[in-house]
């Protein structure tokens, strides 16, 4: 039984005609509201169930971007890679390559890679030059009685890996 009802029952019995007519707009405009309540939640489920679409959507796109991006990541290498190797010469790629050969975390000595390798002396201390340009290599800063010594860079050990 809803309260119009229970107030039309005690209507000129326990309430006059103007305290009923004041309940009765009071209860209406109640209702009124509850219906507009009502509306509203149906609306904001709707939207709801929109924005929970676009989300899906967006999370499904977000990982298809992140495989992208990790795949022209590893070109990106690749191209960093094969343009390095192409501006280098061909004595700066043997000493790379002794590096390679041996331990790629080892200080070497000038006097060390002259002997191993078949070329002049000018020509390596030009080709160490070149990879100390090119961030391949560095100079240590200690400097022994038999020349300098050099290390790799974190770029010369990602070249060689």
């Amino acid at each position: 039984m809803d309260v119009i009802s229970i107030l039309n029952g005690v209507k000129n019995k326990v309430l006059d005609a103007k305290n009923y007519d004041l309940l009765k707009r009071v209860y209406d405009l109640q209702n009124e509201n509850i219906e507009q309540f009502k509306s509203n939640n149906e609306a904001l489920k709707e939207s709801n169930k929109i924005l929970q679409e676009k989300v899906d959507h967006l999370e499904e796109e977000n990982e298809s971007l992140k495989k992208s991006v990790s795949e022209l990541t590893q070109r990106v290498s690749q191209l960093d890679y094969n343009s390095v190797s192409s501006k280098l010469s061909e004595v700066a790629l043997a000493i790379l390559d002794l590096y390679r050969q041996r331990d790629t975390t080892k200080l070497f000595k000038e006097s060390e890679i002259i002997p191993a390798l078949n070329f002049s002396k000018i020509q390596i201390e030009s080709a160490i030059d070149e990879l100390k340009k090119a961030n391949m290599i560095r100079q240590s800063l200690i400097r022994t009685y038999d020349g300098l010594q050099y290390s790799l860079t974190e770029q010369g050990k990602k070249y060689l890996v």
